[in-house]
């Protein structure tokens, strides 16, 4: 038994002013090709590891094929995509036939001129290895399902956390799928149903309520008999095509008819539910009144609209200011980034002083500049290791950063486009989080993965800023349907 593991993973903007060139993708650390995945112990909380790890855990023979991923931002280049395309097909082609193929595909991925990113990857693969040989992939939550990814996967397996800290466990429950498959023991058929609907992210915390209790639909669907997965897709709203919005796929064992009943079942008990799913803006000084009011600390506030994982630049300064004038002690912000300030301050050193304006500077809603008198307190190639759960054991690689303090607040201050995920890095720049009574974290929900054990309270809040929560005020133009909540009215 031969199954080929690989995979190309990005969330794609139409809004982020930030570019996704080639060399994103083929940075140090971002790209594996099929001898370094052979090498891999599989032992991180990834979905290529939990492949890795289930295949060699089966028995069966591992075809590595070639695994990228980049940050989220604007889509790539048509000719981005298809170069990185080549580099999945070719070892695939040479190492035909294979008996299966699990591939790592967000879901949110779409192209310059192409709407779904994944499902053309699955469709290239499919006219590969031919109409019987099993596909199946494993999406972010954050997916945007159309219907290229159903017609040529055998099973799509989403994954139930945010944050997603079940990655290796969901690439694992795929590699048994595969493997059941293959042996002829299950007959995955699969059935999806599209909901005109956005979801507010900070409804998405897998661990709270509203949404634990749809996972707990999730769950019972798939203790049916017959049911092989189940899971819904959030969907990744800051995408201008007509696959956006909320889903849910279940699979079952040979029965389609029956897998489309079930997962329009779900979609009716989230679409009758949907009010359930939005909130109403918070702004940060109100967030931090609360906070206050409540009186358990750190507060933190989760600046959504700013946060790089979902495309936006990080370098939004309205609560670095608000935190300035309230005049804050044991404050700090997580991680603006500046590379002009890290390269001001790393020529400087540690010890010095330096005169900064830091961030502000890559779009009109970011700014302006806030100008800082700071001490250096920490200077790092932004290397470190991720502490977990989610991308627990994984390098992690912010490029040059450093810490800067005045008076009471500290600044981490980053080259690349990461969000705070766990203490990790901090404590690398010789910052003890937990010490602290204020945080800003340009994060909108993975940074509970690390945060959450130490936060006393957490707010999202609404800053300014490109990735607004408030859909309406986003420039749409090709979605092809009326979405809730931004359409009242929007039917299912």
């Amino acid at each position: 038994m031969r199954i080929a593991i690989g995979g190309i993973q990005h969330e794609s903007s139409d809004f982020s002013p930030v570019e996704t060139p080639l060399a994103e993708f083929l940075a140090d650390g971002r790209w594996f090709d099929a001898e370094m995945l052979r090498r891999r112990p599989g032992d991180t909380n990834t979905v290529i590891d939990g492949f890795i790890k289930g295949v060699r855990k089966h028995g069966v023979e591992m075809v590595p094929l070639f695994w990228s991923h980049a940050p989220s931002a604007r889509q790539p280049t048509f000719e981005t995509h298809q170069s990185l395309k080549a580099r999945l097909l070719e070892p695939l082609r040479a190492a035909l036939p294979v008996d299966g193929v699990l591939l790592s595909l967000h879901g949110g991925y779409s192209v310059q001129g192409l709407d779904d990113g994944d499902g053309d990857i699955l469709k290239a693969v499919r006219q590969l290895v031919g109409p019987d040989c099993p596909i199946m992939a494993v999406h972010d939550p954050h997916c945007n399902v159309g219907p290229d990814m159903i017609e040529n996967a055998n099973a799509l397996i989403i994954m139930d956390t945010y944050p997603h800290v079940d990655m290796a466990e969901r690439a694992l429950e795929a590699t048994a799928l595969m493997v059941r498959t293959i042996r002829g023991e299950i007959q995955p058929a699969m059935a999806w149903c599209s909901l005109p609907m956005f979801w507010a992210a900070s409804k998405m915390i897998s661990a709270e309520e509203p949404i634990r209790s749809a996972y707990e639909c999730v769950f019972e669907i798939e203790r049916r008999p017959g049911v092989l997965v189940a899971g819904i897709g959030l969907g990744y709203q800051w995408a201008d095509n007509p696959t956006a919005g909320a889903s849910t796929i279940v699979v079952t064992d040979g029965n389609r008819q029956s897998a489309q009943e079930t997962a329009d079942e779900l979609g009716r008990w989230l679409w009758e539910r949907r009010a359930d799913w939005q909130r109403q803006p918070v702004a940060p000084p109100a967030a931090l009144d609360e906070g206050e009011c409540i009186g358990r600390y750190p507060i933190i506030l989760a600046d959504q609209a700013d946060n790089p994982g979902g495309g936006a630049p990080s370098d939004n300064t309205e609560i670095l200011r608000l935190f300035i004038e309230r005049d804050l002690q044991d404050a700090a912000v997580l991680y603006i980034r500046d590379r002009e300030t890290v390269q001001t301050a790393k020529a400087a050193g540690v010890g010095a002083t330096v005169d900064v304006e830091v961030g502000g500077k890559s779009h009109p809603l970011s700014a302006p500049p806030v100008p800082m008198k700071a001490e250096v307190l920490a200077v790092s190639d932004g290397r470190f290791i991720y502490d977990g759960p989610m991308w627990a054991g994984s390098e992690g690689n912010y490029g040059d950063s450093v810490l800067l303090k005045q008076d009471g607040i500290y600044v981490a201050v980053i080259s690349e486009m990461y969000q705070p995920m766990d203490l990790a890095f901090p404590r690398s720049l010789g910052l003890d989080c937990r010490t602290l009574r204020y945080i800003c974290v340009k994060s909108t929900g993975h940074f509970r993965s690390g945060f959450g054990p130490i936060a006393g309270s957490i707010f999202n809040v609404d800053a300014l800023g490109v990735f607004t929560q408030d859909f309406a005020k986003l420039p749409f133009e090709r979605l092809g349907r009326k979405i809730y909540p931004i359409d009242p009215d929007a039917a299912w």
